[in-house]
């Protein structure tokens, strides 16, 4: 395994476009699984690019357990990748395309070597059927296997189970991490699901143009985001954010007076929808809409007094133009400055 340090990394693919990744500092600890998410073109794929070494930073540095790696060619670097598409050999069995990359590197003991990947992998039943035979998620393993039968330094993926359904998404995200933890091999899991993030992850990166917002333990970015856009972009329903307005060290929310983060001054209050606890005394909603998850409620509505609407978590439903209370405790309030900033 290997820890993973990048100092002032900025990386575009010509001159004259903007920076794809822009003075990245972060070092990954060996033995760490660091998820990185983002939207779509926020770097985090280019990210896994320059740490694999298919694409060399303009400026800056990438160092493997403390060596200067920036120019070192990526069959070099001791790495294995597994994209969103398995890219299996059509014309392999399951065994071969696990086994190519020793064949290849004239390793000995090939044949014991792919029985134990494939059985880390759940699949040592399935290694003389070829691609085509296989499910999505049969090749998925498939492609893990080949990655990790070399018990590389570094594991890289890059929206692994994105073209997975939902079920499948759930298991192997389990098995992923319960592999990793198994071989102690370093992991970079580069996602758009920040489910995966939240579920699977030592630390997250949150990126946004190329740039990274907030670095953390799940609880941290989930629950003490730095900014709004990690706090919108964490979660399902995202953090409420609602206007509000500071007078005399105090600042009314939905009807309901909280002690402000200033004296006076506009800024943004920002809470959990779990947090909320339904039909309690507090703030007040007029209802707007309610959608069934199965386990819980979600209620959206328009806070009185103006603010503009919040969504709630509730175990019980409720109904268009009903007015709804809720407790909000103190503690679970998170204030930004205009700028989007945290208030300390």
């Amino acid at each position: 395994m290997a820890s993973v340090r990048y100092e002032g990394v900025s990386f575009r693919y010509s001159k004259k476009s903007p920076w794809t990744i822009e003075d990245l500092r972060i070092e990954v600890k060996e033995g760490e699984f660091l998820a990185v998410v983002g939207s779509s073109g926020c770097g985090k794929s280019t990210f896994l690019r320059l740490t694999s070494g298919l694409e060399r930073p303009e400026k800056g540095k990438i160092y493997f357990d403390g060596q200067d790696f920036t120019s070192v060619p990526t069959q070099k670097r001791d790495v294995s990748i597994v994209f969103q598409s398995p890219c299996l050999y059509p014309h392999l069995d399951a065994g071969g395309n696990i086994a190519l990359a020793l064949r290849i590197a004239k390793e000995r003991d090939v044949e014991e070597k792919v029985r134990k990947a494939a059985k880390m992998c759940g699949i040592e039943g399935l290694l003389s059927r070829f691609p085509g035979e296989l499910s999505g998620g049969q090749r998925q393993r498939v492609a893990i296997a080949r990655a990790v039968v070399r018990h590389p330094r570094l594991f890289l993926m890059d929206e692994p189970l994105s073209s997975l359904d939902s079920n499948l998404r759930f298991q192997m995200r389990r098995e992923i991490r319960e592999l990793q933890k198994r071989i102690g091999t370093t992991a970079i899991y580069v996602t758009h699901d920040q489910i995966e993030a939240l579920t699977m992850a030592d630390r997250i990166a949150v990126m946004r143009d190329g740039k990274i917002e907030q670095l953390g333990t799940p609880e941290e970015v989930y629950k003490d985001p730095v900014n709004t856009f990690v706090a919108s972009f964490l979660g399902q329903p995202p953090m409420n954010l609602v206007g509000a307005e500071a007078e005399g060290g105090r600042f009314c929310l939905g009807g309901f007076s909280y002690k402000a983060p200033v004296f006076s001054g506009k800024f943004t209050a920002g809470f959990r929808p779990e947090d909320a606890r339904v039909g309690q005394e507090g703030p007040e909603i007029k209802v707007s809409g309610c959608e069934n998850m199965g386990k819980e409620f979600w209620i959206r509505g328009s806070l009185k007094g103006g603010g503009g609407e919040v969504f709630l978590s509730s175990k019980t439903p409720a109904f268009p133009g009903e007015d709804l209370t809720f407790f909000l405790p103190h503690s679970s309030l998170r204030c930004f400055d205009l700028e989007g900033k945290k208030i300390s």
